[in-house]
C-alpha cells in the first residue's frame, strides 16, 4: 500500500484530486454531485484501475473513487472536508488497513481506528449524506509490514464498526465474511498478494455494496 497506487493525487484544491467521470450533475450547489463517493486507501484506489479493478463500476453508476494509497484513517480525517465538499448523496468509508500496518510508525488500536471512522461518519451524516461503513478486508499478511499479524485485529475492528453502524443507523457492507478463508485471511481466489483484491474480489465486493447503495436511490 505504500506504493503510489492512488486513483487520484491530493493537491491544494479539492477539484484537483478526484477521478471525475462523465455523467456528473455538477451544477447547483445544493443537489448531490455523485450518487456515491468511495473513500479509502489503495483497496479503494485500485478498484477504479483497469488493470486491477473495474472502472466501469464507477462510470456506470455515477460513483466517484477517492482512494489514497498507504494512508491511514487519521489522514482520511485530515482531508475529510474536501471529500464532503464534492456533495455525494452517499459516502462509502473503507479504512483501517494501514493503521493496523502501522504506516504512520505507531501502533493504533482498534478502538482508535473506530473513533476516527466514527468522526467521519458523524460529520457526513450531519451534512445529510447517507453513510455506509465497510468492514476491513481480511488479511493474514502485509507485504510491506511483515512483522504485523493483522487477522485478529481486523476481526476486532470489524466488530466495533458493525456495532457503530447499528448504534447510529449507518448501513454496513460486510466484505470480510464474503472474502475470508478459514483462517481469516483473504481467500486466494480473490487476491494476488494476500491483502488487495483482484478483479474477482472486486466483483464480490460490488455484489455486496451495489444493492445497499441502490436501495436509497
Amino acid at each position: 500500500m505504500k506504493r503510489l497506487l492512488t486513483c487520484i493525487f491530493l493537491l491544494i484544491l479539492p477539484a484537483m484530486f478526484s477521478c471525475e467521470h462523465n455523467g456528473n450533475n455538477a451544477n447547483g450547489q445544493d443537489s448531490p454531485q455523485y450518487d456515491a463517493i468511495f473513500f479509502g486507501d489503495s483497496i479503494t484506489a485500485n478498484w477504479v484501475k483497469e488493470s486491477r479493478g473495474h472502472p466501469a463500476f464507477f462510470d456506470d453508476n455515477n460513483f466517484l473513487c477517492l482512494g489514497f494509497s498507504g494512508k491511514t484513517t487519521a489522514y482520511m480525517k485530515s482531508i475529510f472536508k474536501a471529500v464532503t465538499d464534492k456533495r455525494p448523496r452517499q459516502l462509502v468509508i473503507l479504512g483501517g488497513t494501514n493503521d493496523i500496518a502501522m504506516n504512520d510508525g505507531v501502533y493504533v488500536s482498534a478502538g482508535e481506528i473506530r473513533d476516527n471512522i466514527a468522526w467521519m461518519a458523524s460529520e457526513a451524516s450531519g451534512l445529510g449524506i447517507r453513510v455506509i461503513l465497510c468492514s476491513v478486508l481480511p488479511s493474514r499478511y502485509f507485504s510491506w509490514a511483515t512483522s504485523v499479524h493483522p487477522e485478529n485485529l481486523i476481526v476486532e475492528l470489524n466488530t466495533l464498526l458493525k456495532a457503530l453502524s447499528d448504534e447510529n443507523g449507518y448501513a454496513y457492507a460486510d466484505y470480510h465474511s464474503a472474502l475470508s478463508d478459514s483462517e481469516n485471511g483473504l481467500s486466494s481466489q480473490y487476491t494476488n498478494d494476500g491483502c488487495h483484491p483482484n478483479k474477482d474480489g472486486y466483483t464480490v465486493m460490488e455484489g455486496i455494496i451495489l444493492p445497499i447503495l441502490k436501495s436509497e436511490l
